[in-house]
């Protein structure tokens, strides 16, 4: 292989790796109405509790409480949905931190957004 090529290759790998880490770095704007929840932290959300759990990739586990019988949860992927407790969620994004943090404490977070 001549060393005209070898740099080619290489600009080309460079400019993929720079590409894709930005991507993963860049914070679209949440849809109107979505609710932002911290892993492991319960939010309300129109009357009802949501927490993000196991925010993992994309996706996590959403459980849900009403206050009406046992909690509901489901383990959901982005773009997916989920009806718990006669309501639907979808989620819409995860940012998954891998800092070190103190147990039980997560700067991990999952947008997810009620459907009518």
């Amino acid at each position: 292989m001549s060393l005209h090529r070898r740099l080619a290759s290489v600009a080309v790998l460079l400019a993929v790796v720079v590409g894709l880490s930005a991507c993963g770095d860049q914070a679209s704007e949440p849809p109107e109405g979505a609710a932002r929840l911290r892993e492991n932290v319960p939010t309300t959300v129109d009357g009802v509790v949501l927490v993000a759990a196991n925010v993992w990739d994309d996706s996590i586990v959403l459980t849900a409480d009403d206050g009406e019988g046992a909690a509901e949860d489901a383990g959901i992927a982005v773009g997916e949905r989920a009806t718990l407790k006669g309501r639907t969620y979808e989620l819409v994004s995860v940012h998954e931190d891998t800092s070190s943090s103190a147990p039980g404490g997560s700067g991990g977070y999952a947008w997810v957004l009620p459907v009518e």
